[in-house]
């Protein structure tokens, strides 16, 4: 599982929050970005669609072990933010600096709640394990001034 991780978390780093520009992808009549960094570790390949809410799937392999991430949710509305002073721009611009910060400490198998970043804070949180199946759920949370701005819920699994 250790690889798997590794290619999950270099996949993100270098695919959604790192410098390689998504390619859109066209999946059952949705418009969405697809990104798919080579690596040498393994195979990554993430799907994603919406841009203010929405979800995708994250396709990881190596060797002979395959894992899928599945993730949903999104940005607080308008309204909220406009009150809160802030950007849907501000919020993603948070959520891959926290990514990137955070590395292989989060979006995996253990809680991560860093100090709080001013007046930002990023959470996410293991919410159900499946031992014998081997799936977990987890929630990403990241406020603002207390107020929830964004949300993605988990699904990590094998793929046997």
């Amino acid at each position: 599982m250790k690889e798997t991780s590794e290619v999950l978390t270099e996949g993100l780093m270098q695919g959604f929050a790192g410098v390689a520009k998504p390619q859109t992808v066209e999946r059952g009549g949705f418009t969405g970005k697809v990104s798919a960094p080579e690596l040498e570790e393994g195979t990554y390949h993430d799907e994603w669609f919406g841009r203010h809410s929405g979800g995708g799937q994250e396709l990881v392999s190596v060797g002979d072990q395959q894992f899928t991430r599945l993730y949903g949710g999104g940005t607080a509305d308008q309204d909220i933010l406009t009150e809160l002073g802030i950007t849907e721009s501000e919020v993603g611009s948070y959520l891959v600096r926290s990514i990137n910060a955070l590395g292989a400490s989060t979006r995996l198998f253990e809680d991560c709640t860093p100090e709080p970043d001013g007046l930002w804070q990023y959470s996410y949180r293991i919410t159900d394990r499946e031992e014998g199946i081997g799936v977990v759920s987890a929630k990403e949370k990241i406020t603002y001034q207390d107020t929830t701005v964004f949300v993605h819920n988990f699904i990590l699994s094998p793929v046997i």
